[in-house]
């Protein structure tokens, strides 16, 4: 999923303002971490960063930097070179889940040109991979 056109004004996530919504079911409450991997982008515009915002339900969106505003990628920049050597960059978020059962997972738009590969859904048992493990088997036809 990708935010167009990179020419687009940035928003602040509020009530109305662009998302991506997925109803997740999770088993348990307490502490979630959401692992966001994005296409390597640059920091196009010298008037921001790359920024993208996630929440859950109803709980006010955390705004996520990507690339800061004054992000370089010269030669040497090793951030840089990572991102691009695995296509990906990985910025992750915080929440807090009251009780298990169905919630909604919500991505937000806040700067255009943010290009959204994946997302890893971690209550404390994502075990360490090379970059996240493969889809559910309940919605890759594993059935």
């Amino acid at each position: 999923m990708a935010v167009l056109p990179v020419t687009a004004q940035s928003v602040t996530p509020s009530h109305g303002s662009p998302c991506l919504e997925y109803q997740v079911f999770l088993f348990g409450s307490g502490s979630v971490e959401i692992g966001a991997y994005v296409a390597p982008s640059l920091n196009f515009d010298p008037a921001r960063g790359v920024r993208m915002a996630v929440s859950f339900d109803d709980q006010p969106p955390q705004i996520l930097d990507i690339l800061s505003q004054d992000f370089d990628a010269r030669n040497g920049n090793r951030e840089w070179e990572t991102s691009v050597k695995d296509a990906c960059r990985i910025v992750r978020s915080h929440h807090s889940v009251s009780a298990p059962g169905v919630h909604t997972l919500k991505i937000w738009m806040v700067d255009p040109a943010v290009v959204l590969q994946k997302l890893v859904v971690d209550l404390g048992g994502v075990k360490p991979s090379y970059l996240g493990p493969p889809e559910s088997y309940r919605m890759g036809g594993g059935r």
